[in-house]
């Protein structure tokens, strides 16, 4: 069995199947937040709209694998419009199981996450109500939270009071993966007429130095201190793939070409020599801020070699994904069928207490990925 279908099995085999029978809630017809390590669900604290809108793209995008999928991600969106959708225009940000409003602010990640889970369940099942949901959100964010410095607004505080903090280029990029995600679906063109210009603000505002920052002042400029100089390599990998992605789509070679910057900076910067695995964090000068390792960054980085290799012709990136699969299971997918490691120190010690599930979405995602070069394996 290659490295790539061992992933797969993983996936399709043992772990979707055993998260749509535990972290499924049928009396409510949603999605939990987090398992136990029992699987018993996380019931405290509510449910937050991304993770339905994870769960929806999970499950749309593994419908022909598993009986029962697409029927799941259906039913997580009638949740989120009949739940979610605030009166003001948006998404609040997370509901009791039941669906009463818990925390009614609307931050621009959680916005992005629906349009592109909207995007995905469309194109799998062609319904109109799906699409109408995600234009309506875009033209919330066009009309209510379009920034004069460029982008959009990161929050609107449930309380009404103005929302304090640093603006971020997490949820931009989101938003750009599904503008792409909404134009492929779609054909329409001016859905990536809007991810053209996320990638203009992307390429001059929130890459610096060829680095990738993480926080910005409402200006657009990285924050003073230590925090404007992070970089984060997995989102260092995640744009390395959608700048090829978007390179096909709009013809535009430059950013094929910045791609291959961000992939170097990440290769030479963000490993751990031991593990295998990326840092969660480092410096624009390339020093190890923190040593520790989510699971999420080593499945972007294998859909950026996926790129590497098929877009840019880099053969050397076959080695690194098998590799980054082997590291993966090393260090992370091991335990009872569906769990895994979720953040480990440096020395591999797990210290998260629970399964999220908002982390399917970066394993369904490489695994599609994956699938793409399976036959150039």
């Amino acid at each position: 069995m290659s490295s790539i279908e061992r992933l797969r099995e993983w996936l399709l085999a043992d772990t979707l199947p055993v998260w749509l029978e535990k972290g499924y809630d049928r009396a409510n017809r949603s999605f939990h937040e987090r398992l136990n390590f029992d699987f018993s669900p996380v019931t405290e604290g509510g449910k937050r709209v991304l993770v339905q809108a994870r769960q929806i793209y999970t499950y749309s995008s593994s419908a022909s694998s598993i009986a029962g999928a697409l029927d799941a991600a259906q039913s997580a969106f009638e949740f989120t419009v009949a739940k979610y959708r605030h009166p003001a225009g948006g998404w609040r940000h997370r509901v009791t199981r039941e669906g009463a409003p818990l925390d009614d602010s609307r931050d621009l990640y959680d916005q992005a996450f629906v349009v592109f889970a909207c995007a995905v369940l469309y194109r799998a099942t062609g319904r109109e109500d799906v699409l109408a949901a995600a234009l309506e959100t875009l033209r919330y964010l066009e009309a209510e939270r379009s920034h004069p410095a460029g982008g959009f607004t990161e929050n609107v505080p449930g309380d009404g009071s103005a929302f304090e903090g640093p603006r971020r280029q997490n949820p931009h990029m989101h938003l750009f993966e599904a503008m792409l995600a909404l134009h492929e679906a779609t054909g329409d063109d001016s859905h990536l007429e809007t991810a053209t210009h996320l990638y203009e603000l992307t390429r001059s505002k929130f890459i610096v130095d060829n680095t990738l920052r993480e926080y910005f002042t409402d200006a657009l400029d990285p924050v003073p201190g230590a925090a404007g100089e992070i970089v984060e390599p997995g989102h260092h990998m995640e744009w390395v793939w959608l700048l090829h992605r978007y390179a096909v789509a709009a013809d535009a070679p430059a950013a094929a070409a910045l791609a291959g910057t961000l992939y170097e900076f990440a290769l030479a910067h963000g490993y751990d020599a031991v593990s295998g695995g990326l840092h969660d964090e480092v410096t624009a000068r390339g020093d190890v801020y923190r040593d520790d390792r989510r699971l999420w960054p080593q499945t972007e980085a294998l859909k950026a070699h996926v790129a590497r290799l098929q877009d840019a012709g880099d053969d050397a990136a076959r080695s690194r994904l098998e590799a980054g699969i082997e590291s993966l299971f090393r260090y992370h997918l091991m335990g009872p069928p569906g769990g895994w490691r979720e953040h480990i120190h440096s020395d591999g010690e797990n210290f998260y207490g629970s399964y999220p599930a908002s982390t399917l979405y970066h394993l369904a995602f490489a695994v599609g990925e994956l699938e793409r070069i399976s036959d150039v394996r």
